[in-house]
């Protein structure tokens, strides 16, 4: 899991981050295998009140292959309250384009998290 966050162009480790996620249980996994294909981080109740889908990774190679599809589905049908969040920059086509796909919904657009790349929020609510 690790491995395949060091490969997300983010520009920072998350490595701490991560572990403390595994700790508390918020994290999914995919594995293909017996390699992490992909993962998602979903914290409970943590925007406003509902469930968010902190991180998703999926490895470079599992791209356009359902990984992430299939994280974002068992987000949403794991989800603790009826809507769940997430977000992505503006930058990042390929999450909007998957988020589009698995009938997110947009919410809004946050300004001043990355300069000159803003924060596209998006929702969907579960089953």
């Amino acid at each position: 899991m690790l491995e395949l966050d060091r490969m997300a162009p983010v520009g920072h480790e998350r490595g701490p981050l991560l572990a403390a996620r595994v700790q508390s249980g918020e994290v999914t996994l995919f594995e293909r295998e017996g390699r992490v294909s992909g993962y998602a981080v979903v914290r409970s109740h943590s925007f406003f009140g509902r469930d968010f889908v902190e991180l998703l990774a999926v490895a470079g190679d599992e791209r356009r292959h359902g990984v992430g599809g299939h994280l974002l589905q068992q987000a949403v049908g794991l989800s603790s309250t009826k809507r769940i969040f997430t977000s992505t920059n503006r930058s990042n086509t390929p999450m909007i384009g998957l988020l589009k796909k698995e009938g997110w919904q947009f919410s809004g657009q946050l300004e001043g998290i990355d300069e000159g790349d803003p924060e596209l929020v998006y929702y969907k609510d579960s089953v």
